[in-house]
């Protein structure tokens, strides 16, 4: 929509100027025609303007219009080489009386412009053997004109706009329909399969282990079981996305600062058995209106990856901080910088820049999908930034 406004507002734009120009070049041709016919036979009969015939006209243009001319208001005044006025046209009515008019004329020639624009007159000032001689031309309908224009292209390009609106309203309905029915239809698969697949995986899941009991150390047993625990993982993630996405949050407030503390804490174990320095600076007391289920998973999320994606001996900070009235957590680690153009598709379902090392850490591609949509679910917005060595994912709220 924004962009056929654009194209329509640059068209009415292109109008105007186009027809600017060729009035302006329109009015300067007819000024020179009537400042040549000036020095070949002095000021022209008032009742006859033009010349006889275009062959008069020594620098006629097919562009110049000699009916406009005939029908032209022209005042002009010549004076000697010392600025004494020596002759006046000034027969059409006007508001100028002679002395008016040789004031006016005089402060043309003080501007040393040789054209331009003034009170409702286009001038031109040329100079011959013993005079100089500054032509005026009534602008007083031309400048109707254009102000005609302007009002017809601002109403045009207004009802446009209108009529553009209601059929993009109409049309990107129409066109988004197929797409968001598609949608709607995957989130509802993704929901349903969810669903039907915790009962087999349970059932695996209790089956292996009575299985375990009666065998030996079994590395095919362990497999089944690791697989099945991957499995579940996935399909709890994807239940959380379908309920995202389809359940209203029940918002309360709720003290983040302690909130962010209880879920961070039970991370230190797993940071110190990695061998990773585990870091917090929480402001007390920030209090916000949310689900809070959701901010503690949202936490346990930033936290887990900020780990899971740490270097070797590297450090992690988690940060709390409210400043008029923004809230803003981050989730830092020393880690290898993301590519830019993958800092986007990371919060993609299913993304993963390196899928080896995600899996080996359980991470499946939806934990930040996840962060995403709690974050969105609550007005917020979500990026990554990468500095000096350091991964920074960021919530503002």
């Amino acid at each position: 929509m924004m962009f056929l406004v654009a194209i329509m507002f640059a068209t009415l734009a292109i109008i105007y100027g186009t027809t600017k120009i060729q009035t302006t070049k329109e009015s300067k041709e007819m000024l020179q025609i009537f400042a040549d016919s000036y020095d070949i036979n002095g000021f022209p009969d008032a009742s006859q303007l033009a010349p006889l015939n275009l062959d008069e006209a020594p620098i006629a243009t097919p562009s110049t219009s000699f009916h406009n001319f005939q029908v032209s208001t022209f005042y002009a005044v010549a004076f000697d080489l010392d600025g004494n006025p020596i002759d006046i046209l000034n027969d059409a009515p006007s508001g100028f009386s002679d002395e008016e008019l040789t004031a006016y004329a005089k402060n043309l020639l003080a501007s040393g412009q040789t054209y331009g624009e003034g009170q409702t007159v286009t001038y031109l000032i040329t100079q011959g053997d013993d005079y100089i001689l500054v032509t005026m031309m009534d602008t007083v309908l031309m400048d109707l004109t254009i102000s005609y224009l302007i009002k017809n292209m601002v109403v045009f390009g207004l009802v446009s706009i209108v009529i553009l609106s209601i059929l993009a309203f109409i049309l990107s309905g129409w066109v988004m329909k197929p797409i968001e029915t598609a949608y709607e239809k995957q989130k509802q698969f993704i929901s349903d399969a969810g669903h039907e697949l915790k009962t087999p995986i349970s059932t695996i899941s209790a089956n292996a282990e009575l299985l375990s009991r009666d065998m030996q150390s079994n590395p095919w047993l362990e497999n089944i079981k690791y697989e099945n625990e991957r499995m579940s993982t996935i399909v709890h993630q994807l239940l959380d996305l379908a309920r995202l996405e389809n359940i209203k949050p029940v918002m309360s407030e709720v003290n983040l600062s302690e909130l962010a503390l209880a879920n961070i804490m039970p991370f230190e174990a797993t940071a110190y058995e990695r061998g990773l320095e585990l870091n917090y600076e929480i402001d007390d007391n920030i209090m916000k209106t949310c689900d809070s289920s959701n901010i503690e998973k949202l936490v346990s999320i930033l936290t887990d990856n900020a780990i899971s994606h740490c270097t070797s001996g590297g450090s992690i900070l988690i940060s709390l901080s409210e400043d008029n009235g923004k809230i803003l957590l981050t989730a830092s680690n020393t880690g290898e910088e993301i590519p830019v153009n993958e800092r986007e598709m990371i919060f993609e379902r299913f993304y993963n820049s390196d899928q080896s090392r995600a899996e080996n850490h359980g991470h499946y591609g939806l934990g930040l999908s996840i962060a995403k949509a709690i974050v969105k679910e609550h007005g917020g917005k979500i990026w990554v930034d990468c500095n000096a060595g350091n991964v920074i994912f960021s919530a503002k709220f």
